[in-house]
């Protein structure tokens, strides 16, 4: 009997020592389980500003979307002022720079994002882009900036007050595409502009 009761008593532990090994195998076999590795890419969800759509609807436009440089900008300009608007403008000498020393070449001027120099000045394009402000700007907001100024260089049209125009002052900020067409087809038409007095000894 008292055999029995000591093989009794020792059987009962070595089951609980058994079931201890048994779940700690268990538990470090699953802890030490290789991970599923996945062959699908993420593709993170980029938000894009209402600036950046813009610039995409610009730039699927077939004569803007073409604008890589400076130049390019009177080449579009010039482009759909003859085939869209009846316009000449013949051979003109082009200088269009982005110069550091705009802001102080005129203290009027000194916050001036561009300057046209060859208003009233017939076959001359001169036009000098603020530096400091170009490379923030938008293609946008680039391409109403040109806009502006060719508009003074070419076609010899002062500032609107008062209007959100392409030739207000200062220049707004953004258009829409559809808004945009809407107020170069008003500066090409010369509704509601005012023009330079070429006749000023100041041109």
């Amino acid at each position: 009997i008292v055999i029995k009761r000591l093989m009794k008593k020792y059987f009962s532990k070595i089951v609980i020592v058994s079931g201890i090994i048994t779940a700690i195998i268990t538990t470090r076999c699953s802890n030490d389980e290789i991970p599923v590795t996945s062959s699908e890419i993420v593709v993170p969800n980029i938000i894009k500003t209402e600036s950046q759509l813009r610039d995409e609807a610009y730039k699927a436009d077939p004569i803007y979307g073409n604008i890589k440089t400076l130049d390019d900008y009177w080449l579009a300009f010039k482009t759909i002022g003859e085939t869209q608007y009846g316009y000449d403008f013949g051979d003109q000498e082009v200088k269009i720079i982005t110069d550091l020393t705009i802001a102080n070449s005129d203290s009027n001027r000194d916050d001036a994002a561009g300057i046209a120099f060859g208003s009233c000045k017939e076959g001359v394009i001169d036009v000098a882009i603020n530096a400091d402000y170009w490379p923030e700007y938008s293609f946008n907001r680039r391409l109403i900036l040109m806009w502006h100024e060719l508009g003074h260089d070419v076609l010899n049209a002062a500032h609107i007050e008062g209007e959100r125009a392409i030739m207000n002052t200062p220049i707004p900020d953004e258009y829409d595409l559809d808004i945009f067409k809407k107020e170069e087809a008003e500066l090409f038409n010369g509704t509601d502009l005012n023009f330079f007095d070429c006749d000023d000894p100041y041109f």
